[in-house]
C-alpha cells in the first residue's frame, strides 16, 4: 500500500469553478437592510409590526450605482435577518414586505436589487439568517421545511446568484439540516457558492477583516462543519496542522467589516463612519492576504445610501485608483533561476495567458525584474496561480541598492493575492526569492506600485 503523502494531498486540493469565480470577485458589498433599519437596533425581536417598514425614497439604482462606482464587483443583500422579516413577499410568512405600507404591500426589494445588479453588471447574492425569531416552528423539525421553502423562493425567483450566505447560529435552539439546505442551493443555483455555513467559503472568524499572518486556503476537511471557535484559531493550514489529517480541502476565507460601527444604519453613527485609512487597511489585510472582502454598507431608512457613506466610498475608490493605477512592471521582462518548462516560464508572469511554475522541489527560486529606471515604490503584489492550488510557504523580497541585494520584505503564504506593503523606497531591480514550497511553486502575477 502506498504511503499517504500529506503534502501531495495538499497540492491536489484545488478550487472549484464556483470558488474561483467568488475569489476573483474579490471586493463585495454586504448590504444590511431590514426591520432593524427602522427600529434603530442591531438585533430585533421578531415582534416588530410590519407597518414600521416604509422606505419612502428607496432606490435600488442608487445603491448599485454607488457600489459599482467604488470598484466593488458583487453585492450580497440581507434578505432575511434573525428577526425573520423578509425583504421579499414570501408565501410562507406574514412577516414580510407584503404586509408593510411600502408600495402598498406590493413591493419586492430583493427583486429590485437583483434586477438592478444584473442590469449594471454587478454579481448578486443573498444572505439569509438561519435563526428566525418570528417563525413559530423555529426549534422543531418543521422549521427545516419552512427554511427550505423560503430558500427555494430566493433561489428560483431572482435570476442567477453568485453566493448564498447563511448567517450562522450556534445557540443550539434549532437542529439545522444544513445538508438539505446545500442540496437546495445546488439544485437551483449550481453556480453559487455557499458561504459561512457550507462547503465553499469560510468566514475568517472576526468582523474586522483581519486574517492570519499565514492564511491558508488548503485546510483539514473537518473545518467544513467547524464552529466559530475553531475558525478563529491562529493556524489552520500549516504543515504542522495538516500533517496528521487524512482529508484536506480547498476552503478559502472571506473577511468582513462594516463601513459604520454597526451593520445597520443608525443616525447616531453618522460621525463614526470609518475613515479612509481604516478601510484601506481592511482592504490590504483581506484582499491583500489571500482573502475576499465583504464591506458592510447600510442604507438609511429613507431607502438610499446616505451622502456621507457615499462620499466615503467615493474617496476609497479614488485612493484605490491611486494605489494600483500604475504598475511599474508593465512591459518588463522577468528572469527566473529555474522553470518547469517553456509553457510555464517567467515570460508568462503578468500575462494572463499562462503562469510561471518552478521545477519540482527546488532548493530555492529567484525571480528578478528590472523596471528600467529607478522608481519610488511602496507595494509589491504577488499572486500564485491559485487554480493549481496554494504551495508557497516562505518568501523574501529584495531590492538592488548600492551594488547589493537588500531585504525589504519577508513573508510566508501568498495564495490568490498578497499585497506586500513597504515603506516608500527607491528601486530599479526587485527580486523575489521563494524559499520554501510544497514541492513546487507558481506565480501568475508579480506587480510593483
Amino acid at each position: 500500500m502506498q504511503k499517504y503523502d500529506y503534502i501531495d494531498a495538499a497540492n491536489k486540493a484545488t478550487p472549484s469553478e464556483n470558488q474561483l469565480e467568488f475569489m476573483n470577485t474579490e471586493f463585495i458589498a454586504f448590504v444590511h437592510y431590514g426591520m432593524n433599519t427602522f427600529v434603530n437596533t442591531e438585533w430585533g425581536t421578531g415582534r416588530e409590526p410590519e407597518k414600521y417598514f416604509n422606505p419612502a425614497e428607496f432606490s435600488a439604482k442608487q445603491w448599485v450605482s454607488v457600489i459599482k462606482s467604488t470598484g466593488i464587483k458583487g453585492l450580497i443583500l440581507t434578505c432575511k435577518y434573525s428577526d425573520g422579516f423578509c425583504l421579499w413577499p414570501s408565501k410562507y410568512t406574514s412577516h414580510s414586505v407584503k404586509n408593510s405600507p411600502w408600495l402598498d404591500g406590493k413591493g419586492d426589494m430583493v427583486k429590485e436589487v437583483a434586477d438592478e445588479c444584473h442590469a449594471q453588471g454587478i454579481k448578486f447574492g443573498v444572505s439569509v439568517s438561519l435563526y428566525d425569531m418570528h417563525e413559530s416552528s423555529f426549534g422543531s423539525d418543521k422549521y427545516n421545511d419552512f427554511f427550505v421553502n423560503q430558500l427555494t423562493e430566493l433561489c428560483t425567483q431572482y435570476g442567477e446568484l453568485f453566493c448564498v450566505w447563511f448567517e450562522r447560529d450556534e445557540s443550539g435552539k434549532q437542529n439545522y439540516d444544513l445538508n438539505r439546505y446545500a442540496e437546495t442551493v445546488r439544485k437551483y443555483q449550481p453556480k453559487a457558492v455557499i458561504g459561512n455555513c457550507g462547503g465553499d467559503i469560510r468566514w475568517c472568524g472576526n468582523h474586522i477583516a483581519h486574517g492570519r499572518s499565514s492564511e491558508w486556503s488548503v485546510v483539514p476537511k473537518k473545518l467544513l462543519s467547524a464552529n466559530s471557535q475553531a475558525l478563529v484559531e491562529p493556524d489552520l493550514g500549516s504543515r504542522k496542522k495538516i500533517k496528521k489529517e487524512k482529508e484536506l480541502v480547498f476552503y478559502p476565507n472571506v473577511m468582513d467589516v462594516s463601513l459604520r460601527p454597526g451593520w445597520f444604519f443608525h443616525d447616531s453613527d453618522n460621525i463614526e463612519i470609518k475613515n479612509l485609512s481604516d478601510v484601506l487597511m481592511a482592504y490590504f489585510a483581506s484582499i491583500g492576504n489571500n482573502g475576499t472582502l465583504l464591506l458592510g454598507i447600510a442604507p438609511s431608512h429613507s431607502g438610499k445610501i446616505e451622502k456621507a457613506d457615499e462620499e466615503h466610498l467615493f474617496i476609497l475608490s479614488r485612493q484605490l485608483d491611486i494605489e494600483f493605477g500604475n504598475d511599474f512592471t508593465a512591459n518588463c521582462k522577468f528572469e527566473a533561476s529555474n522553470r518547469s518548462d517553456d509553457l510555464h516560464s517567467e515570460r508568462f508572469i503578468n500575462s494572463g495567458a499562462s503562469y510561471y511554475r518552478t521545477q519540482d522541489n527546488p532548493s530555492k527560486t529567484e525571480i528578478t525584474v528590472d523596471m528600467g529606471e529607478i522608481r519610488l515604490i511602496n507595494k509589491v503584489v504577488l499572486s500564485e496561480h491559485i487554480e493549481t492550488g496554494q504551495q508557497i510557504e516562505k518568501f523574501t523580497l529584495y531590492r538592488y541598492y548600492n551594488k547589493k541585494w537588500r531585504k525589504i520584505y519577508k513573508g510566508t503564504t501568498i495564495g490568490r493575492k498578497k499585497i506586500c506593503s513597504l515603506h516608500p523606497l527607491e528601486a530599479r531591480r526587485i527580486k523575489l526569492v521563494i524559499e520554501k514550497t510544497r514541492n513546487f511553486a507558481t506565480i501568475s502575477d508579480f506587480k510593483i506600485y
